[in-house]
Parts: structure tokens; C-alpha cells; sequence
């Protein structure tokens, strides 16, 4: 009789790792759709982010790595920026120049000082999160295999964004399929720039101030403008952030 061989830890944490993305997309797009049937936009959609970032941008790489101060060690070492290559500051740098001549210059004057703020906490939210998730798990797990340290998340990563744009669509040309691609071209850029730097610290940095820049808060209008100016908020609202 047979004995099955035994499966060690790395083996499971490794299985586990390449099964999550895909159970990711498709439980949050089931996520999105139900939560805003349930409560309708904007609260099923901020419901839908939660559970996002809660379960598998934090809970999920907790268990994963081992705990709290595995995570604090994915953004270890910070080198400082001008000991960075050239190369790599073109990486970090045109995640924020996009966003800001595309989205923050064109809508900036449309925004009051909660906008603002939400889209402050929102990019601290969503570029923290996802940096531990997409790039820090999968750089750990995999350190020397490209397809699935770079190739695999990053494409994950962008195909995720689905769930949101099945509730927001991106009113930028290309539709989804630009969004997509976008998304899988800054999950390899980010990427590259940890393998670049040692952590995922810089890339944090520039994700949120990519999603910052995109103006996140627009998405929470309903709640954040007054209601005498809730007309001149109604097509905006609708656009889909880049983050």
C-alpha cells in the first residue's frame, strides 16, 4: 500500500498562494453584484472594498506569512529615494504623473475638502493593502520564478478589477479592457520596482499616491456633497477612479 507523501507547510502555503487570486475574482465580483442589489450604490459598493481589504488584502497574507511581523517585513529595507536607480524612479514616478494630467488636473476643481480627504485615506487604503497582497505575498512565496512572482499576480490584479467595474464602468476610452490593461502594467511595474529596491515600500508609496490623485472620494459623492449640489455631481460619480 501506497503512502502518500508528506505535504509540508511551504507546499500548502505555496498551493494556497496561487489559489487565492482566482477565488478572489470571482467571490468579490459575486460580492460586489449582491452587496449593491442589497444596498445599492454607494454603501453595497464601500461594503464590497471592505471585505476586499479586511479578508484577502490583510487577513488572507496574515495567515499566509506567518503573522504581523512577516508583513512589517515586506517593507523592509526603505532605501532612500535618491539612492534609487534612475530606472527605477521612472518606475515609481509614472504611476503618479498618469493619474495626475488624466484625472486630478481635469476634476480637482469639482472637488470640496471631503472629497479630498476621502480620496487621502482611500489611496492610504487601497495602495497599503494591495502592495501587501499582489506584490508582497507573491514576491515572498515565489522569489525566483517570474511567471508567478510577476506574471501571474499582475495579471490577477488587474482581472480582480472586474468586480468594481461590473458596478462603476470605466468611462475612459477602452472600456474595460483598457482598464485591464492598465491595471496588469502597473501590477508589473510595481513589481519590478520591489525586486529593484529590496520591499514593497516604494511601491506603496507610489500606489497611493497614484489612487489619491484619482480622486476615489468622487465614488462616495452622494454622501459627501451637499444636496443642493448633487446635480453637478451626478455624471462624475459614475466614472470609474483608476486605482
Amino acid at each position: 500500500m501506497a503512502i502518500a507523501p508528506y505535504i509540508t507547510p511551504d507546499t500548502l502555503r505555496r498551493t494556497a498562494a496561487l489559489a487565492a487570486p482566482i477565488m478572489l475574482v470571482f467571490s468579490m465580483y459575486g460580492c460586489f453584484r449582491a452587496f449593491n442589489r442589497r444596498w445599492h450604490a454607494p454603501l453595497g459598493y464601500l461594503f464590497s472594498f471592505i471585505v476586499y481589504w479586511v479578508f484577502w488584502c490583510l487577513l488572507f497574507p496574515f495567515l499566509l506569512l506567518g503573522g504581523i511581523r512577516p508583513i512589517l517585513g515586506l517593507f523592509q529595507p526603505f532605501p532612500p529615494f535618491i539612492d534609487l536607480t534612475w530606472q527605477t524612479q521612472i518606475l515609481l514616478w509614472w504611476p503618479v504623473i498618469f493619474p495626475l494630467f488624466f484625472v486630478f488636473i481635469n476634476r480637482i476643481r469639482r472637488a470640496n475638502g471631503k472629497i479630498l480627504l476621502v480620496s487621502i485615506l482611500l489611496g492610504i487604503i487601497i495602495g497599503l493593502t494591495e502592495e501587501i497582497l499582489w506584490r508582497g505575498v507573491y514576491t515572498r512565496i515565489f522569489p525566483n520564478n517570474i511567471w508567478l512572482n510577476l506574471v501571474y499576480p499582475s495579471l490577477m490584479f488587474a482581472l480582480w478589477h472586474l468586480a468594481p467595474l461590473s458596478i462603476t464602468p470605466n468611462r475612459m476610452p477602452g472600456g474595460r479592457l483598457s482598464f485591464i490593461v492598465y491595471a496588469f502594467l502597473l501590477g508589473v511595474t510595481y513589481t519590478i520596482t520591489v525586486y529593484q529596491t529590496g520591499s514593497i515600500a516604494w511601491c506603496t508609496i507610489s500606489h497611493i499616491a497614484h489612487d489619491t490623485l484619482g480622486l476615489g472620494g468622487f465614488a462616495y459623492a452622494n454622501w459627501l456633497v451637499q444636496p443642493a449640489k448633487k446635480t453637478a455631481y451626478q455624471s462624475i460619480e459614475q466614472e470609474r477612479n483608476i486605482s
